[in-house]
């Protein structure tokens, strides 16, 4: 139920940032490790929006890929080949392969977060 007041933040701040103009959509960046649920936000955000400016807006996402980085030679993991698998699949199939420099010490270091990228306004005249 996390996603409610992840939601009403999301609500709150593009509120703000539109200053009195009509939300029209929102675009959202979800990492495809991040615990948000996509449908679970779409649901709420339909919810607390009625009576608001961003009643009817439209939710756009953009799934970001995982990203490993190697811990001892800073290179990025080519995951491409499993970009398709589920996320923990991909992370245990980049740690049995291990970096080109020899390594198997990689770190998640993209595809976690969840966050607006930006708003469209109606031009209301």
């Amino acid at each position: 139920m996390h996603e409610m007041s992840i939601t009403q933040g999301l609500l709150n701040m593009a509120l703000e940032h539109a200053g009195g103009r009509r939300i029209t959509s929102i675009h959202l960046r979800v990492g495809r490790m991040s615990p948000v649920v996509p449908s679970s936000v779409e649901l709420f955000f339909e919810y607390l929006s009625k009576g608001t400016l961003a009643e009817g807006a439209a939710l756009h996402w953009e799934m970001q890929p995982v990203e490993m980085t190697c811990t001892d030679c800073g290179r990025q993991a080519d995951l491409s080949e499993w970009a398709d698998d589920a996320p923990q699949m991909l992370m245990a199939r980049a740690l049995a392969r291990g970096c080109a420099c020899g390594s198997r010490r990689l770190r998640v270091t993209g595809g976690v977060a969840f966050g607006m990228a930006s708003i469209e306004v109606a031009d209301d005249g």
